[in-house]
Parts: structure tokens; C-alpha cells; sequence
């Protein structure tokens, strides 16, 4: 069996042409604006890495700076040889008092007295002959905090114990509760310089935000993120924690920083504390300075694409546009719009086709004019037999109410059922109009059942539930009053039946709805009633739903929903449209 070929695919002779410019203009274009792109991110990156780099030094530099300040302040303590005998000697009376408030204290505020009000200088000396001298932290408030306690204090404590300090060593460490505070503390022994040997300890604890305050987020552009590190990589501080990318912190296991893939690290050591600088920043954030370039280079491809398309559907449309009526008559045609006409120019072979298919367009939409109306006339025609059918029926059942009503002497009874009777016939008959306003519509409905609810003294309940806004709008003739009297005539089984009847606006349809809670039916039933070939049952509302479809379309018409038992709720569905009578279009 011969294998069936595909079909081609279909392409316009101007795409054709714009195609071939495109490709032998475009290719250089292309190619020097990539090479001129991919230069200028380079040297863009390399430009703005040197600048980083230099700004991560400045930041390094601050921070040393406020380092130095600490040490300093340490220094004056380590190297006062007076201080160290103070604290080493042994003094009693009132010379232990003289010196501890006129040497030693001083000494120690003044060594306290730095920028950074929450500095806490604790000096732990090994002579017990020494007082000690301490503030009360919930009291301190501003006070410079500085303190002389004996080793006993912190003798036993893990931190100490694991100290190697000596003559000329120092160690910066978060010990006690630095950690909990976002401090840290910068140790250092206290020196006997008789014997140099270990009289105590130096420990200067300083709040971190203030020493690394440089470090602060946003510094080196935004989304950038700066750390301060120890040497084992180690996280001590990071500004504005919260705006950090969870995924992006260490674990609180390991507090160890990993660089993520999408982010140039720059490292920068500190000079006095084993620590680095440490900032990310995203590789996206350096390609911004470059998106200029790559805007100029697709703007320069844009316009040259852009002329050349223009040029080429000039040159084009020159020599298909009798092609390109034709093909938009033909679509038009084919979609249904059977007034379009192709315009006819010159005297050649293209104005002979217009011609004719100008011609075949007329004849074809007069046959379908012609359907179209002799299917309205014959939906019209049903409807006056629907009626003249209704009419003695429903006229022979009303007269013999009203002569019952006669005998029985009920006058205003009598004079109701007439009167409605009366408003019932001159609504449906008055001018012979297939279009009313919806409120006509709805008191033609209303009347039939004044008329129901008199004969069967107030057995069927009504309620309406209408929307003001749709009054005006425009409902063909007849179709809501034989849903009604279906419901009358084929669901009412129980002494009573209650009836709603709503008109409402969806979207751009009006829906008119009869709902009553009688017998119900079987989808077998309803998909009956529905067909259009279907045979002695449901000739009215396949009458209105045909005439709902001819006037409007086949999305329109009527939807039927029903439980057995349960009641059924018939659903109308067309345009919702203002109501022009026809002497106002005349």
C-alpha cells in the first residue's frame, strides 16, 4: 500500500522573499553585535570585579580599624609594668585602697573607654590580696563597663581551660555567652614582669555589630551578601540576616559557609583577628552594566528586521495582492459571512474571477435568505396551529369555570377570571409581533396563571424572581407560557404545585427559568422530548426551542432539568438585547 504523503506546508510568496533578506542581511548583523555583546560583558565583569574588590578591601580596612581600637586599649594594660606589680603585690590598708582607686580603677576605665559603649573590659587577676570590682549589669545602663574579678571565677570553666596563652599571644574567641549576645572577645594574658610568668587574664568583649557595622548588606549592590569569617571558614557575623536566602545561611549544626554555584566570591582577610571579609555576589547582578549593549544589538537587529520586512512586503504585496483579496474573500466566504465581496479593479484575469465569485456570492446568499425565511415562516405558521390548538382547549375549560362561577354568585371571582382572560388574548394577539419586550412576555405568562390560580382557588403558588435591568430587553413571542402549562397539565400530582419563574442577565444571555417542584421525568423522557425527529410527545417545546435557535442561532434554545420525584427546571437561553419595536425601525 503506497504510503500516503504529507501535505506540504503552505508559505506566502512575500514570507519567501522577507526570509531571504532576513538571512542575508541578519547573519553579520548578528555576528558583530554577538562579538561586541560578549567583549563588553568581559571587560564589563573584569571592570566591575576590580571595583568589588576593592570596596571588600575598604570594608576590611574599617573593620581593622575598629579592631585596632580594642587592641589598643589592651595594649595599655599588657604593657603598664606599674599595673602589673599593683596586681601582683601584696598591699593592705589603706595603700590597698589608695592604689586600687587612685592606679588600678583609672587605669582600667580608661582602657574601657572606646567608641563602642557596650565594650565590657574584664580583667581576672590570680592574687586573692586583690579586691574585686564589679558592676551591676541590669544597673550599669550607659556606664563604661569594666571589671577586676579573681581567676577563681573562670578557672574551671571550658573555654579558659582550653586557652594556650602566653607572653606576646593573643586569641580572639566567643566565650561564655558572646555567642548568645552576638559578641566577642579578644583574650590576652596578663604578665607577672618580675618572672614573666601568667598573673591573669585581659578580655576586652566587644558587640559585633558595631566592630563589623562595614559589613552591612546592600553595600556592594543589591542581593550581594557579606560575611565575616574565621579561618576554618567558620560563620561569625552576617548583617541583615533576614534578607538572606534561607538556603544560602550555614546549618546551625555546622556553621560552616559553602559558595553557592550562582554567586562570585571575593575574600578579603582582616589583619588583626584570624578572620576574612567574605562577599557574594550574584554573576546575574554583573551582567546588568552589559544589558545596554545587548539592547543596542537587538534594537540594531529589531530595526534592521523591521525594514527589511517592510521592503520586502511592499515588493510583495505588489505582485500578490489580487491573490491575497481573493484568499480573504474566500475566508470570509467560508466562515460564513456571505456578504463579503471581492472589489474588482482593471481588465485582466484576476477582475474575471472577482466577477464570478462575486457572482456565486450573490446567488448562494439568496438561496439562504430564501430557507432562512420559509423556515421562519413555517416555525411561525406551527406556533399560530400551537395556538388555535391551545385555544379551545384552554377557552371551553375557562368558560365553564366562568359559568360555574355565575351560578354560585361569585362576582368578583367571575369579574377576574374575564379580565384576565381578556389581558391573556390581547397580549398574545396584540399588532402580530414575533419580538416583545421581555415584561410583555412575562404577563403573558402572569395572566395565564391569574387565570389557573382563580379556577383552582389558590392551589398553585407562584413566586417570580425577575431582574429589573432585563424588562426592556427583547424575547421572542410565546415561549415561556407553554413550559407553564406544561407544568399544569403533566406535573401536578399532589393537592398543590408551586411554580418560580425567573428572568435574569448571564453574561451577554437573558435566561428565563420555570422551576416547579411536581412529578419530574427520565432523562429517556427528556432526550425524547428534545429530538428533533421525536413523535407525539413534546411538540411545544420543540417548537419554541427551534423558533429560539432560528431566530438567534444553534447555541441558543432551551435546556430541560428534571429528577423523577424531585421537580424540573426548564432553562431558556438567548441574547439579551434592548427591545425595538417595529414601528420604531420603521
Amino acid at each position: 500500500m503506497q504510503k500516503k504523503r504529507a501535505k506540504p506546508v503552505y508559505m506566502p510568496l512575500a514570507y519567501k522573499l522577507l526570509i531571504s533578506y532576513l538571512l542575508l542581511v541578519l547573519t553579520p548583523v548578528i555576528g558583530i553585535g554577538s562579538y561586541a555583546y560578549v567583549s563588553s560583558v568581559r571587560s564589563t565583569e573584569e571592570h566591575t570585579r576590580s571595583n568589588l574588590e576593592v570596596a571588600v578591601r575598604q570594608i576590611a580596612s574599617n573593620v581593622d580599624y575598629r579592631l585596632k581600637d580594642v587592641v589598643r586599649s589592651t595594649d595599655e594594660l599588657y604593657a603598664d609594668q606599674t599595673l602589673s606589680r599593683y596586681l601582683t603585690g601584696y598591699h593592705s590598708g589603706w595603700e590597698k585602697y589608695s592604689i586600687m582607686s587612685q592606679y588600678i580603677l583609672p587605669r582600667l576605665e580608661n582602657a574601657a573607654n572606646l567608641p563602642d559603649p557596650e565594650v565590657k573590659l574584664s580583667v581576672y587577676v590570680s592574687n586573692p590580696n586583690v579586691g574585686e570590682f564589679y558592676y551591676n549589669e541590669s544597673a550599669a545602663g550607659d556606664v563604661r563597663k569594666y571589671s577586676l574579678f579573681h581567676m577563681d571565677r573562670i578557672k574551671n570553666e571550658d573555654w579558659y581551660r582550653g586557652l594556650k596563652l602566653h607572653y606576646g599571644s593573643y586569641e580572639w574567641r566567643q566565650v561564655g555567652n558572646d555567642r548568645m549576645d552576638a559578641s566577642i572577645s579578644y583574650l590576652r594574658p596578663l604578665i607577672n614582669y618580675d618572672t614573666l610568668q601568667l598573673n591573669g587574664l585581659i578580655k576586652m568583649t566587644a558587640n559585633m555589630k558595631y566592630i563589623f557595622s562595614d559589613a552591612g548588606s546592600g553595600q556592594l549592590g543589591e542581593d550581594s551578601i557579606l560575611f565575616i569569617v574565621d579561618n576554618d571558614n567558620r560563620l561569625l557575623f552576617i548583617s541583615s540576616r533576614n534578607k538572606v536566602k534561607p538556603d544560602l545561611l550555614p546549618s546551625a549544626a555546622s556553621g560552616y559557609i559553602q559558595q553557592p554555584e550562582s554567586y562570585m566570591q571575593i575574600r578579603q582577610p582582616v589583619t588583626n583577628m584570624p578572620a576574612s571579609v567574605v562577599a557574594w555576589i550574584p554573576y546575574s547582578s554583573l551582567q546588568k552594566n552589559s544589558q545596554q549593549v545587548r539592547n543596542v544589538t537587538i534594537g540594531i537587529c529589531l530595526i534592521t528586521l523591521i525594514l527589511l520586512f517592510l521592503i520586502s512586503l511592499v515588493m510583495s504585496q505588489y505582485f500578490a495582492r489580487s491573490f491575497q483579496k481573493l484568499i480573504a474573500s474566500l475566508k470570509s466566504f467560508k466562515e460564513g459571512d456571505f456578504h463579503k465581496r471581492m472589489p474588482v479593479q482593471g481588465n485582466d484575469e484576476f477582475a474575471e474571477i472577482g466577477s464570478a465569485f462575486n457572482d456565486m456570492a450573490s446567488t448562494i446568499q439568496r438561496l439562504i435568505d430564501e430557507v432562512y425565511v420559509v423556515n421562519l415562516e413555517k416555525k411561525e405558521t406551527e406556533l399560530q396551529v400551537l395556538h388555535s390548538q391551545m385555544n379551545p382547549h384552554f377557552l371551553y375549560n375557562t368558560f365553564s369555570s366562568i359559568s360555574r362561577m355565575a351560578k354560585l354568585g361569585e362576582i368578583d371571582k367571575l369579574h377576574e377570571v374575564i379580565r384576565s382572560l381578556a389581558r391573556f388574548y390581547r397580549l398574545t394577539l396584540h399588532r402580530g409581533e414575533m419580538i416583545i419586550p421581555v415584561e410583555q412576555e412575562l404577563q403573558i405568562a402572569e395572566s395565564y396563571l391569574d387565570i389557573q390560580r382563580i379556577k383552582n382557588v389558590d392551589r398553585i403558588q407562584v413566586a417570580y424572581d425577575i431582574a429589573p435591568e432585563v424588562l426592556e430587553s427583547e424575547s421572542v413571542k410565546f415561549i415561556l407560557q407553554p413550559f407553564v402549562e406544561n407544568a399544569l397539565e403533566h406535573a401536578w400530582y399532589d393537592d398543590e404545585i408551586s411554580l418560580i419563574i425567573r428572568a435574569y442577565r448571564e453574561g451577554a444571555d437573558m435566561i428565563f427559568e420555570v422551576e416547579d417542584n411536581g412529578l419530574g421525568m427520565k432523562e429517556e423522557l427528556i432526550g425524547q422530548i428534545l429530538e428533533p425527529a421525536g413523535q407525539g410527545i413534546g411538540y411545544g417545546i420543540r417548537n419554541v426551542d427551534q423558533r429560539i435557535q432560528l431566530q438567534y442561532g444553534k447555541q441558543y434554545g432551551v435546556a430541560i432539568h428534571s429528577s423523577l420525584g424531585e421537580g424540573t427546571l426548564i432553562r431558556l437561553r438567548f441574547p439579551c438585547r434592548p427591545y425595538q419595536s417595529v414601528q420604531d425601525e420603521a
